[in-house]
């Protein structure tokens, strides 16, 4: 077990230290299309206010990350995991748009 928690973190690890601009429109346009098209908008809406809301709180990119890749549960409802299903490209994507709607500090 603690060979797979080290595997696990190392990839995290590898994966944050290859971070991209999140502040690219490109990147910001592409994470979108993946917040649309893998469902995101079903628990989060369609603009990231619903349900669990993305948009009134800071939120960072690492946090952001290992949440999309190894998924979490939070007030009873679970997110689940894509690091089996999204590169870590896609991951970093997903989490450039989060981070674009969210509420960031002045």
């Amino acid at each position: 077990m603690v060979v797979v928690a080290g595997i696990l973190i190392g990839k995290v690890a590898s994966a944050e230290e290859d971070v991209p601009n999140l502040k690219d429109p490109k990147i910001i346009a592409a994470g979108h299309d993946l917040f649309l098209a893998k469902q995101c908008a079903h628990c989060h809406g369609a603009d990231g206010s619903g349900g669990i809301d993305l948009t009134q709180r800071e939120l960072y990119p690492k946090d952001i990350f290992q949440s999309i890749a190894d998924g979490r549960e939070k007030k009873g409802i679970r997110m689940p995991a894509w690091r089996d299903v999204l590169t870590d490209e896609e991951i970093w994507q997903a989490t450039a748009y989060v981070i674009s709607i969210s509420r960031q500090p002045k």
